[in-house]
């Protein structure tokens, strides 16, 4: 596979709503370029430190032990909807700003890593494993700077997340808790 194919096929899964997406979304609430820059550092570690092992290690062990890659299904799932009641349950106060370590934990149990690590990375003999990480490091900051902006344009300056918002982002992590837990069995 060469590198461009890998960072189109990469792109198209990450720009689709997913639990790191909302998290990033709503993050962006009170956005300063240096918490912007924190932000994308982290899901760029955070993807990083899933897909680099998951691609050499993983896949072999997660197919020998179904068990485990259920229970980390389940523990996806069960972070994605915690993150969704407690942004359900926000009330007319001031929102929560989203910190660095939901949206590390958010993204280390999302399981596009565990897609692009399993079936996306390219072989060692068709691209270099330098070159390879650096593409799906420029996919990942690429894609989270569109739902950085994504969440700015939609939320503004405003103090507080409009409740439209928060339940709207509400709704699609718990979807996608429930689809998380669906998978496992």
């Amino acid at each position: 596979m060469h590198l461009l194919p890998f960072a189109a096929s990469v792109f198209a899964l990450l720009v689709l709503p997913g639990p790191t997406n909302a998290i990033l979304a709503m993050a962006s609430q009170g956005l300063t370029a240096g918490r912007a820059i924190m932000l994308l550092g982290t899901v760029v570690s955070a993807y990083l430190a899933i897909v680099v092992p998951a691609s050499g290690l993983a896949g072999p062990f997660l197919q020998a032990h179904p068990v485990v890659a259920q229970s980390v299904k389940l523990a996806s799932a069960t972070w994605v909807f915690y993150l969704a009641l407690r942004l359900w349950g926000v009330g007319s106060s001031p929102a929560e700003i989203v910190t660095g370590r939901q949206l590390a934990i958010t993204t280390l149990f999302n399981p596009k890593a565990l897609i692009i690590g399993l079936t996306m990375m390219p072989p060692a003999q068709e691209a270099s494993g330098i070159a390879a990480t650096a593409t799906l490091a420029f996919a990942v900051l690429f894609t989270s700077s569109i739902w950085l902006s994504t969440g700015r344009i939609v939320l503004g300056n405003e103090k507080q997340m409009p409740l439209l918002a928060r339940r709207c982002g509400s709704a699609t992590l718990l979807v996608f808790s429930a689809v998380l837990t669906l998978s496992a069995f």
